[in-house]
C-alpha cells in the first residue's frame, strides 16, 4: 500500500478544505509513492517520536501538530527542527499532518473524541468559523457538581494539571469543550447555554470573560483534552487498512507540562 491511499482515507474523514486558511496540514515530509509498512498516530513529532516509528517499523507518522507551521528561513541540523527533519530524512519517515481539519471532524474530530471519553450524549458542534464546525456541546448522563466533573476529567483523561475557573459548587449538565487551545470559545459557550467549558489553554482574558458570563471552565491543558482522538483514528484507519500495515498509537508522552520521569 502507498503512502498516498492511506492519505485518501485519512482526507475522507478529514478533508484538508475544512482546515483553517493560517493552518498547515497534509504531507510535509517523505513521498507520496513511497510504499507505507505501518503508521503511528500522535499528537506531534518529536525525536522520541521518530525514534519510536523506526523501532517499531512504521514508516508514515500520523500527527495532529504542524511538523512545519511558520515559513523556514533555514533549514538548520544543528537547531532543533533541522535536526528532527534531518532524522526524519535519514529514516525515511513521512510525516502526514491533520490538523484544524481533523478539529472539525464530526466522525473523527478531536471535540467527537473527547465527548466520547467523557460520556457526553446528544452532542453537537459548538461553533462555526468559516462554515468550519469546532468544538462540541451536549449533556452529561447526570449533573455532577463540578468537583465531581473534575475528577472524571482526571479519571477519564489523566491531565498533568487542572485549572478551574468561576462556581465549583454548581451543578453541571450542559457541558462545552474545545479541545487544545480552546479558550477563546468562552463567549460560544456561554451563547450556547452551557453550565461550563472544558478546553485547554486558558488565558488571562478569558478567565475574566467567563468570570463575567457566569460560566464556568476547565483548563485540564491542550495535550490531554487532545489525547483521545489518536485512539480515535487509530481505530478509524485499522478498520480500512489491510491488516499487513499496522496503525499503532504513540506512547510518547510529549506533554511539556507532565512530572519529568
Amino acid at each position: 500500500m502507498l503512502v498516498s491511499s492511506v492519505i485518501r482515507q485519512i482526507e475522507a474523514a478529514a478533508p484538508p478544505s475544512t482546515a483553517l486558511e493560517w493552518d498547515n496540514v497534509g504531507l510535509l515530509a517523505g513521498s507520496p509513492t513511497a510504499t507505507c509498512y505501518g503508521v503511528l498516530v500522535c499528537l506531534e513529532v518529536t525525536l522520541e517520536v521518530a525514534d519510536e516509528a523506526s523501532r517499531l517499523g512504521t514508516n508514515l507518522i500520523l500527527a495532529h501538530h504542524p511538523l512545519i507551521f511558520r515559513p523556514l528561513r533555514s533549514l538548520r541540523t544543528d537547531q532543533p527542527l533541522g535536526a528532527l527533519i534531518e532524522r526524519l530524512l535519514e529514516d525515511d519517515l513521512a510525516v502526514y499532518v491533520a490538523h484544524t481539519n481533523l478539529d472539525a471532524s464530526q466522525s473523527i474530530g478531536t471535540a467527537v473524541a473527547l465527548a466520547e471519553a467523557l460520556g457526553i450524549e446528544q452532542a453537537r458542534p459548538l461553533l462555526a468559523e468559516r462554515e468550519v464546525s469546532l468544538g462540541t456541546v451536549g449533556n452529561l448522563p447526570h449533573a455532577p457538581r463540578v468537583e465531581s466533573l473534575v475528577e472524571h476529567v482526571r479519571q477519564a483523561l489523566r491531565p498533568a494539571r487542572v485549572t478551574v475557573v468561576g462556581d465549583r459548587g454548581r451543578q453541571v449538565r450542559s457541558l462545552a469543550l474545545m479541545p487544545g487551545s480552546g479558550g477563546d470559545a468562552v463567549e460560544a459557550a456561554a451563547a450556547a447555554s452551557a453550565e461550563a467549558l472544558l478546553c485547554g489553554d486558558l488565558k488571562h482574558h478569558d478567565a475574566l470573560d467567563a468570570l463575567s458570563l457566569g460560566l464556568t471552565v476547565i483548563d485540564a491543558t491542550h495535550y490531554a483534552t487532545e489525547r483521545p482522538v489518536v485512539g480515535k483514528v487509530a481505530a478509524y484507519l485499522r478498520e480500512r487498512l489491510p491488516q499487513d500495515v499496522p496503525v499503532v498509537e504513540s506512547t510518547v508522552v510529549t506533554d511539556p507540562f507532565a512530572p519529568a520521569g
